[in-house]
Order: C-alpha cells, then sequence, then structure tokens
C-alpha cells in the first residue's frame, strides 16, 4: 500500500472548536456497536441464569375476570411500522492509500425482505468523507438518478439474497482532513443507494455506512493520515442522520 502523500490531499482543518459533528458522528457509532455488543452478553447472560434455575411445578391460577373497559377509538390505533424492503450490511472492507485517491474495496450484503420478486435491481455505490456537509451530500446522493451502476442489473426472489465484491475510490481532493492534536485524520462514509422494478413503478431504498479502525468497547476510531494504510479489516457501522 501507498504511503499517504500529504499534498495531494485537502489542507488538515483545525480540529477546535467546531468538531461537534465529529464526536458525535463517532460517538453514535460507538453506540450502536456497543450496544449490539451488550445485547448478546445480556443474552448469553440471561440464557445461563434460566439453566441454574430449578423448574418447580406450581398449580394454576384460576385467572380474575377482566374489567370491563370502553373500547378505544379505532383513530387511538398505533399506525403499524413498516418494513424494511431490503437488508443491507457492508463486510470485509478494506482501505488503500494511493498518491491521488483513498481506494475502497468491499463486500454488499443484500437480501430480499419483500413478499414478492425485486426485479432489474441497479447498485450505486458513492464514498464522501466525514464533515459539517456530509447529511447534505448523502441527501444528494439518494435522490439522484443512478448514472452509472456499480453492477449489472439483476433480480431477488422473496427471501433470497446475494453478495457484491465492490470497489470505489475517493479522490484526495475531496479528502476532509481533520487535524487532531497534530496528527491528520478521517473518517469515510460509503453511501449505497437501490433501484428496482416493482409492477409498473420503480421504487428505492437506501443505507450508508461509517467505516473506521476496529476499538476496545465498541468504539470506532478515524483513519490517521501521517501512518500507511490499516492492513485489516475495517470495522463498518449504520450511519443513521442525528435528530435535530
Amino acid at each position: 500500500m501507498a504511503e499517504p502523500s500529504p499534498s495531494a490531499a485537502s489542507p488538515p482543518t483545525a480540529a477546535p472548536p467546531g468538531l461537534g459533528w465529529l464526536w458525535l458522528l463517532l460517538g453514535a457509532a460507538g453506540a450502536t456497536l456497543a450496544g449490539l455488543g451488550a445485547g448478546r452478553w445480556r443474552r448469553r447472560r440471561g440464557a445461563e441464569a434460566v439453566a441454574d434455575v430449578p423448574v418447580v411445578a406450581v398449580p394454576p391460577v384460576p385467572p380474575r375476570p377482566a374489567p370491563l373497559l370502553p373500547a378505544k377509538p379505532h383513530a387511538d390505533a398505533a399506525p403499524p411500522t413498516p418494513s424494511l424492503p431490503f437488508e443491507l450490511a457492508l463486510a470485509d472492507a478494506r482501505v488503500a492509500f494511493a498518491p491521488h485517491a483513498m481506494l475502497f474495496e468491499f463486500e454488499l450484503r443484500l437480501a430480499n425482505l419483500q413478499p414478492e420478486a425485486a426485479d432489474a435491481i441497479r447498485v450505486s455505490v458513492a464514498a464522501i468523507s466525514a464533515s459539517a456537509e456530509q447529511d447534505r451530500r448523502i441527501a444528494g446522493f439518494h435522490a439522484a438518478p443512478i448514472a452509472d451502476p456499480a453492477a449489472p442489473p439483476f433480480a431477488l426472489a422473496p427471501g433470497q439474497g446475494g453478495r457484491l465484491a465492490l470497489r470505489i475510490a475517493l479522490p484526495r481532493e475531496e479528502v476532509h482532513v481533520v487535524d487532531l492534536g497534530g496528527r491528520p485524520i478521517f473518517v469515510p462514509l460509503l453511501l449505497v443507494d437501490l433501484r428496482w422494478r416493482a409492477g409498473l413503478g420503480i421504487r428505492r431504498f437506501g443505507a450508508d455506512f461509517m467505516l473506521g479502525m476496529p476499538g476496545q468497547g465498541g468504539k470506532l476510531g478515524p483513519l490517521r493520515l501521517d501512518r500507511p494504510a490499516p492492513a485489516g479489516a475495517l470495522a463498518a457501522t449504520r450511519y443513521h442522520k442525528p435528530a435535530a
């Protein structure tokens, strides 16, 4: 992997005082990864606790008659939560520091969660660098038409999944470099957009992922430009726009 070329990247931005977006971004990623790990730990501890408790037969208790309550109007019922049409995930994401670009390789895993087939699926991907303007750029990417699909169109039957090995480049002049205590860092974001034919219309769905160095406690670290590119796989977590 090539050594980073400081002259090819955009000049570092001073860290204080406008790095609230960066800490919010990394903090949200750490909470997501830590939450997943904590959930697995709680499930594991719960299973052990149940195994240690002896099973004792208890005679059934006749239920008390429920009090009569006036029926709520149908309008008060909560609307059903819409289900996602696809499951999207990134795996084995890696980066190489080339003289004029950051080169990302990753596997996109997707599954059709719909009860009907998805035909003529087109996939578009993009790489950006996290900054205060990232949400505006993400919205613009998902709103734009797909001009250059990352793979030939394909179809997925209900419940069927697939994998795509993809590559994308982020030009160095588009890297938003932050000077953090004298160390140049950046945080890459990979954007994924799907379009497919459903009946007589075209549907769309997208997801965005933040990449970084895997750390302890579910934390996600930025990439340093004063060092060679990481040799191993990067951690990837789903990015959601923070609530206003």
